[in-house]
């Protein structure tokens, strides 16, 4: 599943990525792949985590985790934000649009097993997440010190939340 997810997202990028204007997309294509390495740091206890890749044959949790942040998030990136509407209703659909198809693929992986949750996480926070995700990927995009500031309140609350341990449990 991460394969065909990672040579999708490529293909999206090669075929509906605004290639051309790609510099002017270039920070935040970086700036969703930093939030997944944060992520990785802050939740890096092999007993603590909200959600995990798992990986199979071909793929290790770890390079799938890292296919995602140097390939993927980049692409899809870049897929977003070429597209976005300059019409209100039609932004909150395309956020939309990619959050549903962030929930269909992560319910299928999560169905399989290439994906799972602990600690209270489930797939209704992904969601919400994901909602998130997409607005300050936007932002970012716009205004990219509001986003880190934003960025930053929410992975605060997230942590505080689900009680992530900031100490190496030993």
């Amino acid at each position: 599943m991460h394969i065909a997810i990672i040579l999708w997202s490529l293909f999206a990028a090669w075929r509906w990525g605004d290639w051309k204007n790609w510099k002017k997309y270039h920070a935040t294509m970086l700036f969703y792949p930093f939030a997944n390495l944060v992520y990785g740091l802050l939740v890096n206890d092999p007993d603590f985590y909200l959600w995990r890749y798992h990986g199979h044959i071909l793929l290790s949790e770890e390079t799938a985790d890292l296919f995602y942040s140097i390939i993927t998030f980049p692409a899809v990136t870049l897929v977003f934000l070429s597209n976005y509407p300059a019409n209100r209703f039609k932004q909150f659909l395309h956020i939309t649009k990619y959050v549903a198809i962030y929930a269909v693929l992560e319910f299928i992986a999560h169905h399989i097993g290439a994906i799972s949750y602990a600690n209270h996480w489930n797939f209704l926070w992904s969601i919400w997440f994901n909602f998130i995700s997409f607005s300050v990927i936007r932002l970012h995009y716009k205004k990219p010190l509001l986003a880190y500031t934003i960025s930053v309140l929410i992975t605060s609350y997230l942590l505080w939340h689900f009680g992530v341990p900031l100490k190496d449990q030993e």
